[in-house]
């Protein structure tokens, strides 16, 4: 048998606790070297912009880049690497990655950054999905939500701490440093996670045919149109929440740093409790996740000019944007049981997208003559969508004997 995650009739035997947890551990550290790197250049982005003399800008392409590449290369190196067993698959795709990350901190010019980050973002959603699956491979059933709310934890800490982190360091030893440290943390992330997983239990692969054939169920279009419009609700809000917060409800620029930190650790709790609650039933916590964000975004209108509630009610918007997550990944992971890596990479993908949709809808919201309050208003009717493609496409579900 191949050394390789892909899925089998019936899944291997779960792995001792003990393992389970240091391999989960070892992810979402690796998971947290990923999302620091693509959520770095913001915070260094006036540095990099000076320093290779382009505009802010200009400099701001380097995110549209990263985020491009995830959503166009993330699938396609999956289907490449269908049949590449797991190990050798950790390994290359982290070496990609950490070549890519020293190539950024070392590249003298806009153009060889733009290659370096298209390097780096390549294997970015193929591994995510790798860890997800193999993570749920670990654990019983029931617990399979918990699991993915554990590895994606990595990304919550990498905005809460991983930027910040990288920020400080590329204020004081200048931002090429900040990308070197995180190569470094890569590197070892890597060789923990590959020592405590070359003897996990492995799945034979499938044809790329087999792993394309999950996308003509209707379980797995309605899994990708959640995460769409989910996180568009989201990102319609939070591409513009610093103007929102300063313009609108009036807050100063440094206030302004203390309440992303406080949405931050909303979304570290709303992702730990939605994978909690995954556990119990998929849909059900999927239905209260996104009333959730659809309320919490409507309040925001009502209430967003007075300081006293805006303060606090970031850590719910957080919590409930984010709580999402985990029963979204599991939902499709269950649905294409087959083929979890690239549906899972797909939905990675799909994350990507939404985010861009949803920086747009709220740009063209704005450039149309809508004000900053409108914001929340569009991204509660879109998580109102949300809500309601989940009700039919459960009921749609449960009337072909289907669902969980």
């Amino acid at each position: 048998m191949t050394d390789t995650i892909r899925t089998e009739t019936a899944a291997p035997a779960p792995a001792p606790a003990t393992k389970a947890n240091a391999a989960v551990l070892w992810m979402l550290l690796a998971v947290f070297g990923v999302g620091t790197v693509e959520y770095l250049v913001a915070g260094v982005l006036p540095d990099i912009a000076s320093d290779v003399k382009v505009s802010d800008a200009t400099a701001g392409l380097l995110v549209t880049v990263y985020a491009v590449t995830v959503m166009i290369g993330g699938p396609l190196l999956t289907i490449v690497t269908t049949r590449v067993p797991r190990t050798p698959l950790i390994i290359g795709s982290m070496a990609v990655f950490v070549v890519g990350t020293l190539g950024t901190a070392l590249a003298n010019s806009f153009p060889l950054l733009v290659v370096f980050r298209i390097v780096t973002a390549l294997p970015h959603a193929t591994f995510f999905a790798l860890c997800l699956v193999l993570a749920t491979s670990l654990v019983p059933p029931e617990f399979q939500g918990r699991v993915i709310a554990r590895v994606s934890l990595g990304l919550n800490l990498a905005t809460v701490l991983g930027v910040p982190l990288g920020t400080l360091i590329g204020g004081q030893f200048g931002w090429r440093t900040s990308f070197v440290v995180v190569a470094v943390f890569q590197t070892l992330a890597t060789v923990g996670l590959v020592a405590v997983t070359r003897r996990a239990p492995t799945r034979p692969a499938g044809s790329i045919s087999a792993e394309l054939t999950v996308f003509t169920r209707p379980s797995v279009w309605a899994a990708l149109t959640l995460t769409a419009l989910a996180q568009a609700a989201l990102f319609v809000v939070f591409t513009y929440i610093a103007p929102f917060l300063r313009d609108y409800t009036g807050f100063s620029a440094g206030h302004v740093t203390v309440l992303l930190f406080v949405f931050g650790v909303g979304s570290v709790a709303g992702n730990q409790l939605g994978g909690h609650f995954a556990d119990r039933s998929i849909d059900r916590t999927l239905l209260i996740a996104l009333g959730a964000l659809a309320v919490s975004l409507g309040l925001l209108a009502l209430f967003g000019s007075s300081t006293w509630f805006t303060a606090p009610w970031l850590f719910v918007l957080g919590a409930a944007g984010f709580s999402i997550i985990p029963p979204l990944a599991s939902k499709l992971i269950t649905s294409a049981s087959e083929a979890p890596n690239l549906a899972a990479t797909v939905n990675i993908a799909g994350f990507q997208l939404a985010n861009a949709a949803g920086a747009w809808i709220g740009s063209l919201t704005l450039s149309t003559g809508g004000s900053l309050v409108s914001l929340p208003i569009v991204g509660a009717g879109l998580a109102l969508a949300a809500v309601l493609a989940l009700v039919v496409g459960t009921r749609r579900s449960r009337a072909v004997g289907g669902g969980r």
